[in-house]
């Protein structure tokens, strides 16, 4: 899943004095020029990909980088349309929930992998997993990251409520988002999008959305029961906001608002957290249900596109793009939760944040990652469309995963 959650809509922005090349070709002394198109929800975060590309290039002189960004949820609607009329760019980003539906344009990596010796044993697991499909291997990873759950330490300490640690239970979690809850202000801040919502069915319930193989099961007894719950955090329990209209910002916002106490997220935004919030963040494992603490893990990478004439190049690229030199650095500046074990290290010692790496390190053991279908998007789509109506209670779980399953499980 991973770049900063809290996606601004904007104008596809141009890179590099505003060139932007549609594929890749000679440049001065024999250099490849390569485009990159990647997510970003502003000025700062273009900056931080337009210096990793300028890295890039510094570190492999015969490498230029020709950068485009657009916002999150815009850039996964144009890619498929750039895929089909075969101009998109050569180094395609890719986050792994996503991974399944894009397939159709990218270029499996396990040859050049191979071909180049190119040694993948230091990258998480679980994102390798999530960033391949039917085996083949989409997309080098370069952050990585446990849903875990974050907190306003000031509402904790204002309401006299002991601060959450590694291992709680769903019992205690409902019951200080109780003690949390009050005039203009809620304990937990839930939502319909994927990466927040199912991380904690799966640790309600055990219940996962897919059947791993593609499959879309939404109406089973026991992803009914977890949403359900889920759902009734808002609209029975009121301990949690009711969801407006689509609005992919909306958990964040809330959350950076100081009257939400609890929000799902993950390390890719800890730090823009930390910066953002006029308070100071806390973070947690998701609370423990029957079988434990449970979560999935998520992340993004950088793939190629089918249509790039230079595929070679390309990988040559992506494979300085995540060297732990470039990892280290973006954990560093706070922009990932590097992908490579070895690279960690520079995010703990960036972010400061008092018991991160217990949790990150507990959320870890549990964490698998979240299977999705080649129509991820339109699930995805479906469920913010019927959220409203589920979260206030016009609506029952079975109801709304009934419509989505009917809708999406047949495309």
């Amino acid at each position: 899943m991973t770049g900063s959650r809290i996606a601004v809509r904007a104008a596809v922005a141009l890179a590099l004095g505003g060139t932007l090349v549609m594929a890749c070709g000679g440049g001065e002394g024999g250099s490849k020029t390569l485009t990159w198109s990647m997510w970003a929800s502003g000025g700062e975060e273009q900056q931080v990909w337009h210096e990793l590309a300028d890295r890039v290039s510094l570190e492999d002189p015969q490498i230029t980088i020709k950068l485009e960004t657009s916002s999150f949820e815009d850039y996964f609607a144009e890619l498929g349309t750039r895929f089909d009329s075969g101009d998109a760019p050569c180094i395609v980003s890719m986050q792994a929930l996503r991974t399944a539906g894009y397939t159709q344009g990218m270029l499996p990596l396990d040859d050049l992998i191979a071909r180049n010796d190119f040694d993948v044993t230091d990258f998480d697991k679980s994102v390798m997993e999530g960033l391949s499909a039917d085996g083949k291997q989409y997309a080098l990873p370069y952050d990585v990251g446990p849903v875990i759950l974050t907190y306003n330490k000031d509402m904790f300490r204002n309401a006299g409520v002991p601060e959450p640690r590694v291992g709680w239970t769903l019992a205690e979690f409902e019951s200080a988002a109780r003690k949390l809850t009050g005039d203009r202000t809620y304990g937990f801040v839930a939502s319909p999008q994927d990466v927040w919502m199912f991380p904690m069915v799966l640790t309600r319930t055990g219940a996962q959305p897919t059947d791993g193989s593609g499959g879309l099961r939404l109406t089973t007894p026991a992803v009914i029961r977890g949403v359900q719950w889920y759902a009734d955090l808002a609209a029975r329990q009121k301990v949690a906001p009711r969801v407006p209209g689509n609005d992919p910002t909306f958990p964040d916002k809330e959350f950076l608002s100081g009257d939400v106490a609890m929000g799902a997220n993950g390390p890719w935004a800890l730090l823009n957290l930390k910066n953002q919030a006029g308070f100071p963040v806390g973070l947690t494992t998701l609370p423990a249900g029957p079988e434990g603490s449970r979560t999935y893990s998520s992340g993004s990478g950088f793939g190629i596109s089918k249509s790039c004439p230079d595929p070679e190049g390309a990988f040559r690229a992506i494979t300085l793009m995540t060297a732990k030199k470039q990892l280290e650095w973006l954990g560093g500046v706070g922009r990932a939760y590097p992908s490579r074990e070895s690279a960690q290290h520079a995010w703990y010692e960036n972010a400061r944040l008092a018991g991160a790496r217990e949790v990150l390190e507990a959320a870890d053991a549990s964490a698998i990652p979240l299977r999705t279908t080649e129509n991820w998007e339109r699930v995805n789509e479906l469920l913010n469309q019927y959220g409203p109506d589920l979260f206030s209670g016009a609506s029952s779980a079975k109801q709304v995963l009934e419509q989505v399953q009917s809708q999406a499980g047949q495309e």
